[in-house]
């Protein structure tokens, strides 16, 4: 379990809010839906646009 974002208020929602984002990924990556090189290189890109780089939002 990952540390909660600085700032989150108990209640909240989603601690960590690139975490979704990995999921889907996974899911995508696993699903052979695209490349591992290709769900790594959008979300060390900019991880808030890595779906929709790679046509997954």
């Amino acid at each position: 379990m990952e540390p909660p974002d600085p700032g989150h208020k108990s209640g909240g929602g989603v601690n960590n809010r690139k975490g979704p984002v990995e999921t889907k990924l996974h899911t995508a990556v696993c699903a052979g839906k695209v490349s591992l090189e290709a769900a790594q290189k959008a979300i060390v890109t900019d991880w808030t646009t890595a779906l929709s780089a790679l046509g997954l939002d």
